[in-house]
């Protein structure tokens, strides 16, 4: 193992956290970037302050390094910021791969997502697409990862989820039955860490999801469950009326949802085949409905 570090970007996120520390335990040095010199970052980790907005910072926070796993964006659930999300999610990402292919990083893996839009992506895949390839322009061998949507310890979607279901009614975008390819955090972290050695996986995009593709509505019930609630009712809405609802309610300074959520719900977020990461990292992931019988929704 290299005594140069490995920067991870988003270190105090819900993957970029958990990854800092896994990579950390492992013995592998790591540089944690984040946006604060007081942020809580790995214990072990050198902490940089950095901003993909903040070019310079990128420069900084890559030299000397011998890897860089990129996991700062803005996420579709969060509003978007001034200037909208392409300024981190596009032109953040393109910067970090320059920085990175300025200082000979030997690998950039970034974390993307499961491409849901086909061949009419809204503007939010619009963005996140234009940032792959600025990243693949740059220079820099890269490799980037597509988990489905996540769930373990502090995963945002469950906990909106459990949120929505508190409530006597939880309302559904569109008919319930897309389909989510749900993926432990650790799986992904596992993979990711997998991702640093060898050269199989260079220029190549990398699907990562559960071994079941479960329905909306199912993973409703099975949150609702876990809550003591078996009985989960739900409001299916119409797709353009949600999408008309989510456009209205930005005006607010935290929407309960979002144009880009809405965007990512409207097909299903599963990978090519159930077996995915078996196959390319030689594992099986943990199904998401008998991880939370066993270990509950770990809020």
């Amino acid at each position: 193992m290299s005594d140069s570090p490995v920067l991870v970007t988003g270190a105090t996120g819900f993957i970029g956290g958990r990854l800092a520390r896994r990579l950390v335990d492992a013995g592998v040095p790591v540089r944690a970037m984040a946006r604060s010199a007081s942020a809580p970052v790995a214990p072990g980790a050198e902490l940089v302050v950095g901003d993909l907005t903040d070019h310079a910072s990128l420069e900084r926070a890559c030299e000397g390094v011998s890897a860089v796993i990129s996991c700062a964006a803005i996420t579709g659930d969060k509003k978007a910021p001034a200037g909208g999300y392409d300024a981190v999610n596009a032109e953040g990402i393109g910067a970090l791969a320059q920085a990175a292919t300025k200082a000979g990083a030997g690998r950039l893996i970034h974390f993307g997502g499961i491409d849901t839009a086909g061949a009419k992506p809204g503007p939010y895949l619009t963005g996140r697409r234009r940032g792959e390839e600025l990243l693949k322009a740059a220079g820099v061998p890269w490799t980037i990862l597509q988990p489905s949507v996540q769930f373990g310890p502090g995963s945002p979607f469950i906990r909106a989820m459990s949120g929505l279901v508190k409530g006597p009614i939880v309302p559904v975008a569109g008919n319930g039955r897309t389909k989510i390819q749900l993926i432990h955090v650790d799986d992904v972290c596992r993979a990711a860490q997998d991702c640093l050695t060898g050269d199989g996986r260079l220029g190549r995009y990398v699907e990562l999801g559960g071994p079941e593709a479960v329905e909306y509505d199912r993973v409703l019930d099975v949150i609702g469950g876990a809550m003591g609630k078996p009985k989960v009712r739900k409001v299916h809405a119409p797709m353009g009326i949600v999408k008309l609802q989510a456009k209205l309610l930005q005006v607010l300074p935290n929407p309960p949802v979002t144009p880009a959520a809405v965007e990512l719900l409207e097909h299903d977020n599963v990978a090519a085949s159930l077996d995915v990461v078996e196959r390319e990292f030689g594992f099986q992931p943990v199904g998401f409905a008998a991880h939370v019988a066993s270990h509950g929704l770990e809020l």
